[in-house]
């Protein structure tokens, strides 16, 4: 059995593992976004097949129940709608360290999901996890993606130059911003 989390409540939303059923509904998500996404995100350049968000879906539990990264889909309590996904795509439990990512559709960015599944995904690793470092790292030009971090109170430490080569064939500069304990961040306010 799995320590990562199978699913998480905010006040606003349901964070839980992917299942084959939600594979319809998160392709149209990934879909109406993908305009969007593609900025950011190297996996959805191209747009994304059904049979993909299929493997996307039943790939999550296997990496899951593996401890080896943890993907959740942001489910709006209220409509039962998909409004992003977030997760731990990279861990180290040697540390234990936790990087947090994170999208949102189109239509439902700047409504706070992301910080607040930021949030409940800290919360979780340093109270759950014995977590000694929780990171959020994107590219340096994705103003609304560093702001979530910033919210939330995560440290920047620091500007990777060069860091990465995207899709497009340039460079990458990636923010990194942390925190090494709970106390460190603020509990966002649901709006």
């Amino acid at each position: 059995m799995s320590r990562l989390p199978e699913r998480i409540e905010t006040d606003r939303l349901v964070l839980r593992l992917p299942t084959i059923t939600d594979a319809q509904m998160l392709n149209r998500a990934i879909t109406a976004s993908q305009k969007e996404l593609a900025l950011w995100m190297d996996w959805a350049v191209n747009p994304q097949t059904l049979n993909q968000t299929r493997a996307f879906c039943q790939e999550s539990r296997a990496v899951w129940q593996a401890g080896t990264a943890l993907n959740v889909l942001m489910i709006e309590k209220v409509s039962g709608q998909i409004v992003g996904a977030s997760g731990y795509p990279r861990l180290d439990w040697s540390v234990p360290s936790f990087e947090i990512g994170y999208w949102c559709r189109t239509d439902r960015v700047g409504l706070g999901y992301a910080t607040e599944a930021t949030w409940a995904l800290s919360r979780f690793a340093f109270e759950t996890l014995d977590a000694c470092r929780v990171e959020v790292r994107m590219d340096d030009r994705n103003v609304g993606s560093w702001r979530v971090a910033e919210r939330l109170g995560f440290t920047r430490e620091g500007l990777l130059r060069n860091e990465l080569r995207v899709a497009d064939g340039s460079l990458r500069n990636t923010r990194i911003y942390a925190a090494v304990s709970l106390q460190e961040l603020r509990q966002p306010v649901v709006r």
